[in-house]
């Protein structure tokens, strides 16, 4: 039996502007959708119940924390190796995220990220000292935020075509440190998994003024705090396979060029640019059924440039968009905020 979830044109609509500011106030989005705040409110409450809503977050961007060097590695050992060596990984602070099961010639994807290049070397020679890891590959990451593109996702049946106005400005970031103290830690760590929480509420938990909370939300949003958005539950929408698209381009001077092409495909939800290692782009895909793979791969081969392309399919996300570099902000070891 299925658990998709049958949401009509108002559902969307609320669903559109909460991915893309999850602060918005009910009485702004019943003034869009032309019906009443209660409205709004019962119907957002039973997106909730019903899963397809299932968090509420704020994305971090670990350079403006002061990781000025963000590397995704491929690392290769023996199948029944692989859980030994996750847990040795997952055991390091630099590690932010471990990827498994990928059943490529890569058995592990992880993200590292470092406060200066410099500490790289040392990093991977750590971790190659592993017995069990045969080989790693070092893959730099060109951006570290806005990576994700909700307006892509088509939400029902009816939807049409994707709204391409969501697409984000290709290039290298240009990092800037933002000095935080404690206090702006609390208020991003209780924002980064609670989005809507009212400013008053987080004033009274923390003992200070509203208007002091307000100031410092203004700060951090932007910088510290990219994007403020609803995760969803795609399977609650149809969608029971995920692509992760390893694409390898001839040219890498046409990277921005093919990136603005692969991002007109329909339910192309992330797309990260990657410099040296074995792979340049890596986009991500939903497909409601597999049948909507060969219409995947028919757009892929009309894109001139492509020097060649693996698939690995997996299970969606249960909640969608990630906040890969939220745990940054714990600072479990790993140098930066000060």
């Amino acid at each position: 039996m299925s658990d998709q979830i049958t949401i009509d044109a108002t559902d969307e609509r609320i669903l559109r502007i909460l991915m893309e500011e999850s602060r918005t106030s009910f009485t702004k989005i019943s003034k869009e959708c032309n019906i009443t705040v209660a409205a709004i409110r019962k119907r957002y409450n039973r997106l909730w119940k019903l899963g397809v809503i299932n968090g509420e977050i704020m994305q971090v961007n670990p350079q403006n924390l002061g990781y000025k060097c963000i590397v995704n590695i491929g690392v290769i050992t023996d199948n029944e190796d692989e859980n030994e060596v996750i847990e040795f990984l997952k055991s390091k602070p630099y590690i932010v995220a471990v990827f498994s099961k990928l059943f490529d010639r890569v058995n592990i994807d992880a993200n590292i990220c470092l406060p200066e290049y410099e500490k790289l070397h040392e990093t991977l020679k750590e971790i190659e000292s592993n017995p069990l890891i045969k080989q790693l590959i070092t893959r730099f990451w060109l951006k570290t935020s806005n990576l994700d593109y909700p307006k892509n996702l088509i939400l029902t049946n009816s939807s049409g075509k994707i709204d391409n106005g969501c697409q984000q400005k290709n290039g290298i970031a240009s990092p800037k440190k933002v000095e935080m103290d404690e206090l702006d830690r609390q208020i991003a760590k209780i924002l980064i998994n609670n989005s809507r929480e009212p400013f008053a509420k987080i004033a009274q938990e923390l003992n200070i003024s509203t208007k002091k909370v307000r100031q410092r939300y203004s700060k951090l949003k932007g910088s510290i705090l990219t994007k403020s958005l609803i995760t969803i539950n795609l399977k609650k929408l149809g969608y029971n396979t995920i692509v992760y698209l390893r694409l390898e381009i001839a040219d890498k001077s046409r990277i921005p060029e093919i990136s603005a092409k692969i991002l007109k495909i329909p339910n192309v939800i992330t797309l990260i640019e990657l410099v040296g290692g074995d792979y340049d782009l890596f986009p991500s895909i939903v497909l409601r059924d597999y049948s909507e793979l060969f219409g995947l791969k028919e757009q892929l081969s009309k894109i001139q440039g492509i020097k060649k392309a693996t698939m690995i399919l997996f299970e969606p996300f249960d909640a969608w968009p990630p906040n890969m570099f939220a745990s940054l902000l714990s600072n479990h070891g790993n140098e930066p905020i000060s």
